[in-house]
């Protein structure tokens, strides 16, 4: 299974939304899904479509070779997921120029799911790069295109 994730912020702050496609191994899609925020800001909205996904599809230890591939056109959201929080965990939720994490109501959810043994195989995609999954996770999330 694979799931394209992307969020979107029209002025940032602003109103805003994500989209998730799910495919399945044979390219056939399975499910989309967007929501949308009246304030809200774009790095926001990438952590709350991956979110979604891991919530939904993550998958426990002994089906870790199962686990989906999310692709994520944010490079803050895939490092922040995958990088950045372990450090800031151990550093009480503190970065390293002492201030707190930005959306960490969205980052903590994600890691304590993931200490619960949750995984999804999150990657980074270069965006609007005519992946037809991508673009249209991006037409969901800002609208353009409904679930």
């Amino acid at each position: 299974m694979t799931i394209y994730t992307d969020g979107a912020c029209s002025g940032n702050p602003g109103r805003g939304g994500f989209g998730v496609v799910v495919v399945d191994e044979y390219g056939t899609e399975l499910e989309r899904h967007s929501e949308f925020s009246e304030k809200t800001t774009n790095n926001r909205e990438e952590l709350k479509a991956i979110l979604w996904a891991f919530m939904k599809y993550g998958v426990t230890s002994d089906e870790w070779e199962q686990a989906p591939i999310v692709y994520s056109d944010s490079a803050y959201a895939v490092n922040t997921l995958t990088n950045w929080m372990f450090n800031w965990y151990h550093h009480n939720w503190v970065k390293a120029n002492k201030q707190t994490p930005e959306n960490l109501d969205l980052i903590k959810p994600y890691f304590e799911r993931w200490m619960q043994g949750y995984r999804i195989d999150l990657r980074k995609i270069k965006g609007h790069n005519g992946n037809e999954w991508n673009e249209l996770a991006d037409q969901l999330a800002t609208g353009k295109e409904k679930p």
